[in-house]
């Protein structure tokens, strides 16, 4: 015969080991950003896990902690009364309680000490996995965005990125699918992949930031950098922004979240492409 009460100890004590486990692990692993690019790995789980893992636990404690205090009502209640058999919610132990618990609460939320050095602690060991990390994503979750976006994004002509993976013999180089998709599906992490596409990222642009390209039209700047002007206009607006001749790079560029330098090597490769 099952006994409930040994059944919840054991189910509480394990869910809290499970939890702890668990908990100490997340507290040290890297920021998501960082864990996802890397495709970080600690004992054989990644960051996903051990959070599924922690809110799994967490529902199983929380559920025989319940029953838990409902086969000891009896017993709670009795730490209630005084000594003259009365119910009283001022006994000291109580009100200790409560104020450690209150002391957790506000000092966690208003940076006292020593939360706020253990949670700086905490942001130190996230940090670290990030400097040994071997290349930072050019922005933040750049593994969830398609191939076509992270070449718009980065300024980096689609075919050149689709040939040199090609060439590094990836397999499914698709440009609708995610980064971090094609990387996994070929047993890199997005970081691993990003470092084969740097190594053969286009050098031939002589571009530099801070050269006043986004104030020029669009058809000026067809005049100056040579590239299609037709061309230019049909790619813009495929791509959702309705361009116009007058259209500034600095316009353009913003509503393409991107950069008029990016975007002007973008539409120089259009030209290189139809050739």
């Amino acid at each position: 015969m099952i006994r409930l009460r040994r059944l919840i100890s054991f189910c509480i004590a394990f869910s809290f080991l499970a939890m702890s486990y668990t908990g100490i692990l997340l507290f040290i692993a890297p920021k998501g950003r960082v864990a996802y690019w890397t495709d970080w790995h600690l004992l054989g789980l990644d960051k996903t896990q051990y959070t599924n893992l922690h809110v799994s636990f967490m529902i199983l404690f929380l559920i025989g902690s319940i029953v838990h205090i409902y086969l000891n009502v009896p017993a709670l209640l009795s730490y209630l009364k005084t000594k003259a058999s009365t119910f009283s919610f001022f006994n000291k132990e109580l009100l200790l309680a409560l104020a450690f618990n209150l002391f957790f609460w506000v000092g966690t939320l208003y940076f006292w000490q020593p939360f706020d050095a253990f949670l700086d602690f905490s942001d130190q060991l996230k940090n670290s996995w990030e400097q040994k990390a071997d290349s930072k994503a050019p922005y933040g979750h750049a593994e969830l965005s398609s191939l076509e976006e992270f070449a718009m994004r980065t300024g980096t002509p689609l075919s050149q990125l689709v040939q040199t993976l090609t060439d590094a013999q990836l397999k499914a180089v698709d440009p609708s699918k995610r980064i971090i998709d094609i990387a996994q599906s070929n047993g890199y992490s997005p970081a691993q992949m990003f470092g084969l596409m740097a190594k053969q990222k286009t050098a031939s642009s002589s571009l530099q930031e801070g050269g006043g390209y986004g104030r020029l039209s669009l058809e000026e700047a067809s005049k100056r950098q040579g590239f299609s002007l037709p061309r230019a206009l049909v790619f813009l607006r495929e791509k959702g922004f309705d361009a116009r001749e007058t259209s500034t790079l600095k316009e353009i560029s913003d509503a393409l979240n991107t950069k008029p330098m990016m975007l002007l090597e973008q539409l120089k490769t259009l030209e290189k492409d139809s050739q």
